[in-house]
């Protein structure tokens, strides 16, 4: 009986897909501590894993262990080369979370252009009677702008920032792609502009949204010099990875008025405090790594992470959803 480890809470809709398979065992670990990881992994056949970070030291006491269903898409909380060494495949949702996530995206994008937090601030701090003319006078000073005509890029063309450049589109903005991964074809039949590097609009952009890939390590995709190098009054958006972005430099580029605005729902350390620049700046929309938190998100994510595992012990895994296709072997 293939035992499953289920690292994290997982939306009930995943467990019942199991459950329709008896033949499985559910081992549920909802308040993990890698400490405790250690004693539960030695015999378990797959991993269902949320946020909790799995390194070598981990695995490599999972003896039995055959597969990774990663709830999620992004696999930087786990340690992929070692069970690529090992032949073990990390299987991951791949498109279950687009719509949640470029939604979210879209809203950021919304709400720093209008400046929502400072105009909430604004009416929840407003006085009544002789402070009214105060209000108007502040009200007309958060300044905010529509995105209609705006020039947007969007920097990665995956399955996120496709579902993206079709919302902005409907917003009627321009969209620029930035993915030197792209046939530049792809973008361009949609009516979109082709750039291999974010670097080569970063100067024309209006709005710039982060929907890439990368790991903890990496170096910030914006830095300072590069930050200083977009638009004056531009905005970005970060709903990819922490790392890509220097939190320092974009709270001196926010703070310093270089950049309109900004949003983030992705942090180099969650949570970052309530002493983070970025969470006290009023020009900042800020949110907790929670963009694909939605009720239906979180069901098709449990699903399709269960249903990679069944696929898996049914001998009809899905290639393309592999993150280390090296752990399979040549294609047959």
């Amino acid at each position: 009986m293939p035992k499953v480890l289920f690292v994290g809470d997982v939306h009930p809709d995943g467990h019942r897909l199991l459950d329709t398979r008896p033949e499985f065992e559910s081992v549920p670990f909802t308040d993990p501590k890698p400490a405790d990881l250690v004693d539960a992994v030695p015999d378990v056949d797959a991993i269902v894993l949320r946020k909790l970070h799995l390194g070598a030291d981990v695995l490599g006491m999972a003896g039995r262990l055959k597969m990774v269903a990663r709830h999620g898409v992004g696999c930087d909380n786990i340690d992929v080369d070692h069970l690529t060494q090992r032949g073990i495949p990390v299987l991951t949702v791949g498109g279950a979370n687009a719509v949640s996530v470029a939604e979210h995206a879209m809203m950021m994008l919304l709400s720093a252009a209008r400046r929502l937090p400072a105009c909430m601030d604004l009416l929840r701090t407003a006085e009544d009677g002789e402070g009214r003319e105060r209000f108007l006078v502040s009200r007309d000073a958060v300044g905010t702008m529509e995105l209609a005509g705006q020039a947007v890029m969007i920097v990665g063309f995956g399955r996120i920032g496709r579902r993206l450049a079709r919302l902005a589109s409907a917003f009627d903005m321009e969209v620029i792609v930035a993915d030197p991964f792209v046939d530049p074809s792809l973008p361009e039949a949609l009516g979109y502009r082709h750039v291999r590097s974010s670097g080569e609009a970063l100067g024309e952009a209006d709005c710039i949204v982060l929907c890439l890939p990368a790991a903890p390590e990496d170096a910030p995709l914006l830095d300072a010099a590069r930050l200083a190098r977009m638009k004056k009054g531009a905005i970005l958006v970060n709903v990819a990875r922490g790392s890509l972005v220097d939190e320092d430099a974009l709270a001196d580029a926010v703070e310093g008025g270089h950049l309109r605005a900004a949003a983030t729902d992705v942090w180099r350390h969650l949570p970052p405090g309530p002493h983070h620049r970025l969470v006290s700046l009023p020009n900042m929309v800020v949110t907790p790594h929670c963009a694909a938190h939605t009720d239906a998100c979180l069901s098709r994510m449990a699903v399709v992470s269960v249903r990679n595992v069944l696929d898996f012990f049914d001998g009809q895994l899905k290639r393309e959803l592999c993150a280390n296709p090296e752990a399979l072997g040549p294609a047959g």
